[in-house]
């Protein structure tokens, strides 16, 4: 792991004491357009001294929790899978069961490798996406690794049965024609509403939440890969996060920040306060 500074905001504990770990995973594959996710641990990092720890909201505090930010996994300049396995591994060296994880990406295929350690010891996993796309194309601009097929990628480690994909309102047409048993776009049901239908499957079950900021609408978080219009303002988003305070999340990542692309810095500031909450509401009462 790569030392990172500054850390993550109330992340002082020791990485032997600390029951939360945040990390991160500068990744980022083959991209078209507006590059830059790669940077998003360290920007979310900074932009997080902008908020408080405290929620008032939930009447929970960053503070009483035992958080610390290991830094940034090391990315081997290699081929998308190889430097994908190298990530892996070094999470399989710090994960253990009773730990909880937050991933700061780097490009949605990060969630790639905490997956495959986590489902590896978890075999009753379940996966919560909320994104604007589905991420499934099977390969985009000739490779299999990278972000528009990372949830295809995941899928072939926690089967689709388990995996649960809300908010999506825009892709190819093959993925939205592709008969998913879990797929809720926005076109059809509100996110809200979708995680509500849904949280009956994901109660009593360990639970992985993966957000791609571009959920949210471009005026909220334009500093992203992939902007679309009509998407989710941050508080609907953190309504759907308390939504799951009766779950058991076993960790959760934000991906997709790409700060250069928003010079008002508002994409990270909003990264780093849902964040916040998602921490306070999955493990503020000491689960």
């Amino acid at each position: 792991m790569r030392v990172t500074a500054p850390p993550f905001i109330a992340c002082t504990r020791a990485p032997a004491e600390a029951q939360i770990l945040l990390f991160g995973i500068p990744f980022e594959g083959a991209v078209n357009l507006r590059k830059g996710a790669y940077r998003g641990p360290g920007e979310i990092r900074l932009a997080s001294d902008s908020i408080e720890t405290y929620s008032p909201v939930l009447g929970r505090d960053l503070e009483d929790l035992a958080l610390a930010d290991l830094g940034d996994c090391h990315v081997p300049g290699a081929a998308p899978r190889e430097a994908l396995a190298a990530v892996r591994e070094q999470i399989r060296e710090f994960w253990r069961p009773e730990r909880r994880t937050i991933m700061l990406g780097g490009d949605h295929t990060a969630t790639l490798p905490v997956i495959e350690v986590l489902a590896s010891r978890l075999p009753d996993l379940r996966v919560l996406q909320l994104d604007a796309h589905p991420d499934t194309r099977e390969e985009f601009l000739g490779e299999r690794y990278c972000y528009a097929s990372a949830m295809s990628r995941v899928m072939e480690v926690v089967p689709p049965e388990r995996f649960y994909q809300v908010g999506m309102r825009t892709g190819s047409r093959e993925e939205f024609l592709t008969k998913r048993p879990h797929f809720f776009p926005a076109t059809s049901l509100s996110p809200l509403e979708a995680v509500r239908r849904i949280l009956p499957e994901l109660t009593g079950h360990p639970l992985y939440v993966t957000i791609d900021i571009d959920v949210l609408d471009p005026a909220e978080a334009p500093g992203t890969g992939s902007p679309e219009p009509g998407g989710l303002r941050v508080p609907e988003l953190v309504d759907i996060i308390r939504l799951l305070d009766g779950c058991d999340p076993v960790g959760a990542d934000l991906v997709e920040v790409a700060q250069a692309h928003d010079p008002s810095g508002r994409t990270a500031i909003a990264a780093s306060w849902i964040i916040r909450e998602m921490i306070l509401t999955f493990w503020g009462r000491g689960r």
